[in-house]
C-alpha cells in the first residue's frame, strides 16, 4: 500500500489537482489521505468542499478526509450556506486517520499523553493545535495546519528528523500543495518536486 497525504489546500483546486496527477487513485493499492482545510483563509471557495467529497464519494475507503479548524469554523459559522447534504458530510468528517504507525491529523495530538492521546483532548485540539510538535512519538504524525514556510524556509514537506512530517505549503501564497508519499514495502518516505515539466519523487528531508 502506498499512502499519500496532502496538506491545506485553501481554496486552490488547480494546485489540488495538480497534487492529485502524481498519484494513481484508480489502484487499489493506492490510499489518499486529506488533512483538512479545504477553504482559504477568508472563508472563500467553498466549492472545494463538493470537489473534495466527490473525490471521497468516488474512492470509498480509499480517500479519507479529516476535519481542519478553518472547516470546522465555516460549519459553525456559515454552515447554512452549503446544501444540507454537504453540510451534514462536514459535520461528520473524522479529526485523525490511524495506521499501526502513524497519526494522520490537521494539527497534531496530545503527545505529552502517550498512547492515551484519542482521549486526552476533544476534538477541537486535533485540528487546531498550536505550535507545531517536533522529535520522537512513538507513531508517526503527518500534520497540516503550520506553514512548513515557518519551519524550513520553503513551501514543501517538511520532517522534524524525528517523527513529525508537515505538509502545509501556505497553498493561498505558493500555489502549490505538497505531497507526501508513505511505501508499506519499503518502510519510505518519499515527495515529489518539479523537474521541468514533471514531478520527480524523492526523498524527503529536513
Amino acid at each position: 500500500m502506498r499512502t499519500y497525504a496532502l496538506g491545506d489546500i485553501h481554496g486552490d483546486l488547480a494546485a489540488f489537482r495538480e497534487a492529485l496527477s502524481v498519484m494513481d487513485l484508480e489502484d487499489p493499492e493506492v490510499r489518499l489521505v486529506l488533512l483538512g482545510d479545504y477553504v482559504d483563509h477568508a472563508g472563500l471557495h467553498p466549492e472545494s468542499f463538493a470537489a473534495v467529497k466527490e473525490l471521497v464519494d468516488a474512492h470509498p475507503g480509499r480517500v479519507i478526509a479529516l476535519m481542519g479548524n478553518i472547516d470546522a469554523d465555516f460549519l459553525a459559522e456559515r454552515g447554512d450556506e452549503l446544501s444540507p447534504e454537504l453540510r451534514n458530510w462536514l459535520r461528520k468528517l473524522p479529526v485523525y486517520f490511524e495506521t499501526p504507525t502513524q497519526i494522520f491529523v490537521h494539527a497534531g495530538v496530545d503527545e505529552e499523553a502517550g498512547d492515551e492521546w484519542k482521549w486526552a483532548s476533544e476534538d477541537w485540539y486535533f485540528y487546531s493545535k498550536y505550535p507545531a510538535a517536533t522529535g520522537p512519538f512513538y507513531k508517526d504524525v503527518i500534520a497540516g495546519h503550520v506553514g512548513t514556510f515557518e519551519l524550513c524556509g520553503e513551501n514543501r514537506v517538511f520532517w522534524d528528523g524525528a517523527s513529525h512530517y508537515y505538509v502545509d505549503g501556505s497553498t493561498e501564497e505558493s500555489g502549490v500543495v505538497p505531497v507526501l508519499c508513505y511505501d508499506d514495502a519499503t518502510n519510505a518516505y518519499t515527495t515529489f518536486e518539479r523537474e521541468n515539466d514533471s514531478w520527480a519523487e524523492v526523498p524527503v528531508r529536513n
